[in-house]
């Protein structure tokens, strides 16, 4: 290989690095916890960067600013995926409190006299 063509791989892949943290700060700075993979492979492409998934994986987990890609997402660092990610505080509200059955149920059994 030539050493001009080692320079411009180089410049490639350092303008791809932009490009990629460039796009991971859009999400990361959105509420979504994980990037759908082929949304992500198409805005790379939009600024001119086609690759494959087997790139895009080699390229992300390179420059280590991912937890975990596959073929259907992306987990940026610092974000946990969808699965593992805590229930919203709707969610919560609605749900059972279980610090008040704690308490109730200790109430109950203070009250109650022990049988000996």
């Amino acid at each position: 290989m030539k050493i001009a063509e080692v320079l411009l791989l180089e410049a490639y892949f350092d303008e791809l690095e932009v490009i990629v943290q460039d796009r991971l700060a859009q999400y990361v700075g959105s509420d979504k916890n994980e990037i759908p993979t082929e949304e992500f492979r198409q805005a790379l492409a939009d600024d001119g960067f086609l690759l494959s998934f087997e790139e895009l994986k080699s390229a992300l987990e390179k420059m280590e600013v991912v937890t975990s890609i596959d073929k259907d997402s992306i987990t940026p660092k610092g974000k946990i995926p969808n699965d593992m990610a805590e229930p919203d505080a709707d969610a919560e509200e609605t749900g059972t409190d279980v610090a008040a059955m704690a308490q109730d149920q200790a109430l109950g059994a203070v009250k109650e006299p022990s049988i000996a």
